[in-house]
């Protein structure tokens, strides 16, 4: 069912733009400092490394929209701490979307509620199912009491984590392309939405990615494919795992047609895509007397157990 869409304007009823303060008028003065993380598979905040830009909305105890900023890239590797001012004796709460481009909208932001509050892709929706791919998302949240007094400086961690993993296929043994593509790759059943608190639900989307011939390599490629994430709770999870990838070469005939979650088990990748900075590369090989669905080679050359 399609969202309406709700255009995020900075509403002044509170302000959230940092301020020039005053020593001896602490009313122009900021005081909430809100600081950003992201540790991906491991302990050290590698946030600037994976984001190349971070939106925060500020939000009343009760989940309506105050305001909302954005922190670029360049902020975000100089390590920019959010700060502005907020009415004191109150509780609030803030998210963080990284990465959120024209990949990227949210939906009914007047929910009052972050589980019923999305990010999907802009194409899906209104009675069309097909988007090309996501934008490399990342969601945190954190709920705080903004403290009065004179000078005073309220301080806070949003954590993100991912709300993606990264999608891969390359299709080897076919031939190059003489003109136009083809080969058409689809993917059904696709996660279609996130909520805020980065929880996939159980609408679905159907995945067309685009194909291109890669001269170097010699083999038909995607690239990275965001999708949203197969896991939930810390194990993969069948319910959000229903992709079915199909194949089709030229007159639309069907070549390939392949569960994921039946790929993800057979190859034992599980602990692959449950983490952080997941991975879920394809490759479909044609050979004389059949077809291979199976990792790539790279990808068993460089990942080895207990990689971190």
């Amino acid at each position: 069912m399609k969202h309406i869409i709700y255009k995020l304007m900075l509403l002044l009823a509170v302000p959230v733009l940092t301020t020039s303060c005053i020593k001896e008028d602490y009313d122009d003065c900021d005081n909430v400092t809100i600081y950003f993380q992201y540790l991906a598979d491991g302990n050290t905040d590698v946030l600037y490394q994976y984001m190349s830009k971070v939106d925060l909305y500020v939000f009343d105890e009760g989940g309506h929209l105050l305001s909302s900023r954005q922190y670029n890239k360049d902020e975000l590797s100089n390590f920019a701490k959010p700060s502005f001012k907020l009415p004191a004796g109150v509780r609030y709460k803030v998210v963080a979307v990284g990465n959120a481009g024209d990949n990227t909208e949210l939906t009914d932001m007047n929910a009052a509620d972050f589980d019923r509050i999305f990010i999907q892709n802009p194409d899906w929706g209104g009675g069309n199912n097909e988007v090309a791919t996501h934008d490399h998302n990342y969601l945190g949240q954190s709920e705080f009491f903004v403290a009065s007094g004179d000078g005073v400086m309220n301080r806070d961690t949003v954590t993100l984590r991912s709300s993606h993993i990264n999608l891969s296929v390359e299709v080897n043994g076919w031939p190059s392309p003489d003109e136009g593509m083809p080969l058409r790759l689809v993917i059904e059943n696709a996660n279609a939405q996130t909520s805020l608190t980065n929880k996939v639900n159980d609408e679905k989307e159907t995945l067309v990615p685009a194909l291109e011939w890669n001269t170097e390599l010699g083999c038909y490629t995607t690239g990275e494919i965001p999708v949203f994430r197969m896991d939930a709770n810390g194990a993969l999870d069948a319910d959000l795992s229903q992709h079915l990838l199909r194949l089709y070469g030229p007159d639309d005939e069907l070549l390939v047609e392949t569960s994921l979650y039946d790929y993800i088990m057979e190859n034992d990748i599980t602990r692959d895509v449950i983490r952080q900075e997941a991975n879920l590369p394809i490759a479909i090989n044609f050979k004389q007397t059949n077809i291979e669905i199976k990792l790539p080679a790279w990808y068993i050359e460089d990942v080895t157990p207990g990689w971190e």
